[in-house]
């Protein structure tokens, strides 16, 4: 039986460096009702995963014969370990490798020469995002079960998102969230089944991924509904950049065998300046922004192929 976090906190550690787990075994003695479990074997580590709960994991980028990306996303699709925060000792920080350990389900990164402070601080800042990710956990939307989506895209708020909600709320920056849905799925559906609207559903998603910033962040829902996410967005920006994917529709065959043009109808919701900059806040907020694009997406459905927002003349 997997031990609970109050039984047992616990951080594990895989490494195979003696003096990284000594700078650790020290460090350790200074965090309160924690355990340090160490292992140089993936098998042994995943067995303690497995096992026991661990609270927390760190990885060293120095370990022999492993994938720091693979190891990530394993430990990701591990039942109750979707959250947990896991950080990576490394000794530089290339934006090309930084972001795929992110994208894999990294949470933040220990620079070597390892300094206990800087230790300190990321754990309190991961135990901060997990707590976040807690918060959000039953503000998710249903998704699609695709087999093509990643589980990242299949899951609405995984690390990308949740990082990137807290970010932007905490800072007091502009955020844009869309919910856009195809006018013609259900029809699509009816009439030709789950398996051609499925393949639209995949041809879509990457006609949208084509669209929206490499910032940006798309995630497929339900019933032909996809929810975009848009950082550092002033609602105006947003709103063209909506009426260019509409545009794109009208220039672009889907299911060219069946000659169908799609439309969509979107709402959209912008969370601005002045919104908290809590913590607290940020599952309120999310869950604002949620409900008022819900609200604005089901006014564009009564015309279909439009776009309702806050903005009255819209």
């Amino acid at each position: 039986m997997k031990l609970k976090p109050s039984q047992l906190p616990t951080l594990l550690l895989l490494t195979s460096s003696p003096l990284t787990r000594a700078f650790f075994e020290k460090a350790k003695k200074k965090l309160t009702d924690t355990t340090l479990i160490c292992s140089d074997s993936l098998i042994d580590a995943f067995d303690y995963l497995s096992n026991t709960f661990v609270s927390s994991i760190i990885i060293d980028e120095k370990i022999k014969n492993i994938d720091l990306s693979e190891i990530c996303m394993k430990i990701r699709q591990l039942d109750g370990y979707q959250h947990t925060p896991i950080l990576v000792i490394t000794s530089q920080l290339k934006k090309s490798v930084t972001s795929r350990l992110l994208k894999s389900g990294a949470t933040d990164f220990l620079i070597a020469p390892l300094k206990e402070e800087a230790f300190f601080q990321s754990m309190k800042m991961a135990e901060e995002r997990q707590k976040t990710h807690k918060k959000l956990a039953n503000l998710s939307l249903p998704s699609i079960p695709s087999q093509e989506a990643s589980m990242q895209e299949r899951i609405i708020l995984d690390d990308r998102a949740a990082r990137l909600i807290s970010e932007v709320i905490e800072s007091g920056q502009t955020f844009v969230m869309l919910l856009l849905e195809i006018d013609q799925y259900s029809s699509i559906q009816s009439a030709y089944g789950e398996s051609v609207s499925r393949q639209l559903l995949i041809d879509f998603q990457t006609h949208l991924k084509k669209m929206v910033r490499k910032q940006d962040l798309l995630f497929p829902q339900a019933k032909g509904t996809f929810l975009v996410l848009f950082p550092k967005t002033t609602s105006k920006a947003a709103m063209l950049m909506t009426e260019e994917i509409q545009e794109s529709l009208k220039h672009k065959p889907f299911l060219k065998q069946e000659k169908h043009d799609l439309s969509v109808s979107v709402g959209l919701v912008t969370l601005d300046e002045k919104a908290s900059k809590t913590k607290s806040s940020i599952p309120s907020q999310f869950n604002y922004l949620m409900q008022t694009a819900k609200t604005y997406l089901n006014r564009a459905r009564e015309k279909r192929d439009s776009i309702v927002t806050h903005d009255p003349k819209r």
